[in-house]
């Protein structure tokens, strides 16, 4: 959004000492028309931009300027620091700094009204250097080398440009440009193993795209219906939609559309004899070949 980039640029241009255009074209991935367009809009708010223009020429701000906090309403102001709390929770340092500095600036606290905390139970001090480096590389567009391990457990070598870290049903992911395949893939950050960041930059404008977040519409979807016994009402509700849901005396009966893949027998195998397949028949007779193989490794 225009306002949010107005935001930034002023930001950028108060760690940055001088720019230019160009650049700020490309961080943004905008035109230097625009570019230009939105200092003008800086100048009339207030902001004294200088350009200057020659070999030595650029955009600065004036030496002299102090950020002004009621450029930003109490909402905006308390949009920020609700922002910067949440990734405060990643813990990494800079976030926490950040969220300490700019309740400094606007001289208030944040309003402590919700609570986000991304870790697991297990997160440890690996997962977290791995996510700071990882950051690190997308924002200085450097292409990274690691060793991954896929939903079949097979362990493979990856050449990536990375874009994007985004967060998705209670895991983090890494989302780039695959070298070798020249396509775009998602990788859970768990499954990666020894990271490199490589010292060579790519053009990020380049290769930016919008991840694509949800299942793809030609993915084999099958209808199930699916008794689960009333002690697993809990996750029941955790994992459906209200709709999909019916309570009944003998337990809670889930109709639902589900994507058609290995993990989802696995996924209903966790709960033992907590829930039953009750359609498609073939669905059943796949679970029922599957607990045949238990029995012969654990019979």
């Amino acid at each position: 959004m225009e306002s949010g980039r107005l935001f930034e640029i002023l930001y950028y241009l108060m760690e940055n000492k001088q720019t230019t255009a160009k650049q700020l074209a490309d961080k943004f991935e905008v035109s230097t028309r625009t570019i230009y367009r939105d200092l003008d809009k800086l100048l009339v708010a207030g902001i004294p931009i200088i350009t200057k223009q020659g070999v030595d020429g650029g955009v600065s701000l004036d030496e002299n300027f102090v950020f002004d906090k009621s450029l930003l309403d109490e909402s905006q102001q308390e949009q920020i620091l609700l922002a910067l709390s949440s990734l405060s929770s990643l813990h990494v340092s800079e976030y926490q700094e950040l969220l300490k500095h700019m309740q400094t600036i606007f001289q208030k606290e944040s309003e402590e009204w919700l609570d986000v905390n991304f870790s697991s139970w297990h997160q440890d001090q690996e997962m977290n250097e791995k996510f700071s480096q990882l950051k690190d590389a997308i924002l200085k567009h450097l292409r990274i080398t690691f060793h991954y391990i896929n939903a079949q457990g097979q362990k493979s070598h990856r050449d990536v440009f990375p874009i994007k870290l985004f967060y998705k049903n209670n895991a983090w992911y890494l989302y780039g440009y695959e070298v070798k395949k020249a396509d775009y893939r998602t990788y859970k950050l768990t499954r990666i193993q020894q990271l490199v960041i490589k010292d060579e930059q790519f053009d990020r404008s380049a290769f930016y795209k919008e991840p694509h977040l949800t299942y793809e519409e030609n993915q084999t979807k099958i209808d199930v219906v699916l008794k689960f016994q009333k002690y697993l009402g809990s996750f029941v509700y955790d994992q459906f939609s209200d709709q999909d849901i019916q309570e009944k005396e003998d337990g809670y009966w889930i109709h639902t559309s589900m994507p058609y893949h290995p993990w989802f027998l696995s996924f209903l195998l966790s709960f033992g004899s907590g829930v039953e397949i009750i359609e498609p028949h073939s669905l059943r007779e796949e679970m029922l070949h599957e607990i045949h193989t238990l029995l012969k490794i654990y019979g």
